[in-house]
């Protein structure tokens, strides 16, 4: 079974979200070369600040955190954040999720 993830990241702005939701796109390819699966990313309405959802999911062996470290670390992440403020990401909440047994991801 595989470990799920949920990542909250709340922005700045609805600008910063707009720009960071490219930064994702990015993400995706390099976040796979460190086997972290993305199976979502999601935007959903400020009604208190802008936020971006993504569900990620690691392998039933990995350490999650050494697999976070390892693409965080990477040459992929620091080219996606090119340009990018990071000072725009005002938190970042992450959520083990532990899928049900009738939930179609496990």
């Amino acid at each position: 079974m595989s470990q799920y993830q949920l990542r909250v990241y709340t922005l700045r702005s609805p600008e910063a979200l707009a720009a960071y939701e490219g930064i994702w796109a990015k993400h995706i390819p390099g976040m796979a070369k460190h086997r972290i699966t993305t199976h979502g990313v999601w935007t959903a309405p400020a009604v208190e600040a802008p936020r971006l959802y993504a569900l990620v999911s690691y392998t039933d062996a990995d350490d999650v955190q050494e697999r976070l470290d390892a693409y965080l670390s990477s040459p992929e992440f620091r080219g996606d954040m090119e340009g990018f403020d990071i000072g725009q990401i005002v938190d970042v909440d992450e959520s083990a999720l532990t899928p049900t047994p009738a939930s179609p991801l496990r």
